[in-house]
């Protein structure tokens, strides 16, 4: 018999490639997978655990599919970060889960399947660090190239919950990169907790400029780098994003904050100076880079002058794109012990003001594309009751723009075009996140 699974992915992108992986190992275990949760044999929630929020949702989200146990469901499976940290826990709470597997051990998914539902197919063997099951749209993938975490940032669990840093090879990536291309994928995104560490564990010293040497050398369109911490973005690694055409000039920098008394209690190395310096070189290097970045707000101890400094580096920065989220306070971590804890009403504050600022500054810094001719892929057909379908056709993504987090391109056009095709387009006005353009 051939069992039918579900996947439902929470979190982060790093999270969805461990469900993508999932996906491959299960197909490979000769399980159908399907969309429809109530017609599923098997449900698996790939959990997240980051912050409060996040640990709510998967809460939520596991007793919803435990009760589809009353219907079809034969077995329930709970994975990812909440499972690595609070696994005891929750089976106590939720016994209707059958089969408990954190961050360290989901690739027994498989396996454990098989104990529990009998399944005589034959398996072929393969190196599942290099085969998924897409789920982003064809033509774009994210591309793991480490697990883990070495930096001790006070208010972060991610060490607790995926273990030390742990780079991948360059030959195992390269494997990797090249069986997505032949997939039809046109952009990666390369994902790890911190890039620009990667390969000190195995090579002794960063080797993030190695490895994407070899990137370029593969038929791939884009290249985009995620997670970028800013105390070993260097000069050499600025240049060659800089010079090589396939690699976007999009750095992704989480800062966290400006003020060096919160820096410093978040455990950050970084300081308001060397942050100022950083996008100086940055734009001395080359003035099209595009900068993104997030910021918590509401840390503990952070006072109305922090806010207000903060505020006032983020209007002097002139950030393309910025996240910012409110301190979620988390057991188990540095952060959540410290004295001087900020009521939730003030962070609330805090947060809307400084996310009212941002909302200017983006419609500002848009404008300088206006009239521009930019090069941008196309991610899909505009259903006639959108908001911008009057007159446009596609939606769209430029170099500067990465998927589900920043703006898009909404494109008119003549022309008939699928999903990643290629083309440019002149922008005729800008909104608040997005670009209009006109293709050429």
């Amino acid at each position: 018999m051939k069992y039918t699974i579900a996947l439902c992915s929470l979190g982060c992108a790093k999270n969805l490639v461990d469900s993508e992986r999932m996906l491959a190992i299960l197909k490979n275990h000769n399980y159908k997978i399907i969309s429809d949760f109530t017609a599923a044999d098997v449900i698996v929630v790939n959990t997240c655990g980051f912050i409060e929020s996040a640990k709510e949702e998967s809460i939520e989200t596991i007793l919803e599919y435990a009760a589809l146990k009353n219907n079809k469901c034969k077995v329930l499976v709970v994975t990812g970060c909440l499972v690595q940290k609070y696994q005891k826990d929750l089976a106590v709470e939720i016994p209707e889960v059958d089969l408990w597997l954190g961050t360290l051990n989901f690739t027994e998914i498989g396996e454990k399947l098989d104990e529990l539902l009998p399944n005589t197919a034959k398996i072929i063997e393969y190196d599942d660090l290099c085969h998924r099951e897409l789920t982003t749209p064809n033509h774009w993938a994210y591309l793991k190239i480490a697990e883990g975490c070495d930096n001790t940032c006070t208010f972060c669990v991610i060490p607790q919950m995926r273990g030390p840093y742990k780079s991948r090879t360059i030959e195992n990536i390269i494997e990797e990169l090249r069986v997505l291309i032949s997939k039809g994928v046109k952009e990666v995104i390369v994902l790890a907790q911190d890039t620009t560490v990667y390969g000190k564990d195995i090579y002794g010293k960063p080797y993030l400029k190695e490895l994407l040497k070899a990137m370029v050398k593969e038929d791939i369109f884009w290249i985009r780098i995620l997670y970028s911490y800013p105390q070993r973005m260097d000069g050499e690694l600025l240049e060659l994003i800089s010079r090589e055409e396939k690699i976007c000039t999009y750095l992704d920098i989480p800062m966290q904050h400006s003020e060096d008394g919160v820096l410093k209690a978040m455990g950050r190395p970084e300081r308001k100076d060397k942050l100022i310096k950083l996008l100086k070189q940055i734009r001395t290097i080359n003035a099209d880079f595009v900068i993104r970045s997030t910021f918590i707000v509401g840390f503990p101890g952070e006072t109305q002058e922090d806010f207000m400094g903060l505020c006032e580096f983020l209007q002097e920065a002139k950030l393309d794109w910025v996240g910012v989220f409110p301190y979620s306070k988390e057991e188990d971590t540095v952060a959540g012990a410290m004295p001087n804890q900020i009521p939730e009403d003030i962070k609330e504050y805090r947060y809307n003001y400084i996310m009212s600022l941002l909302t200017r500054y983006s419609a500002h810094n848009l404008e300088k594309w206006q009239n521009k001719t930019i090069l941008v892929i196309i991610e899909g057909k505009l259903d006639v009751n959108d908001e911008y379908s009057k007159g446009y056709q596609y939606v769209a993504r430029a170099s500067f723009q990465a998927p589900d987090v920043d703006g898009m391109v909404y494109v008119k056009t003549n022309k008939s075009h699928n999903p990643g095709d290629a083309i440019k387009v002149t922008v005729v006005s800008t909104d608040i996140y997005d670009l209009m353009g006109e293709e050429i």
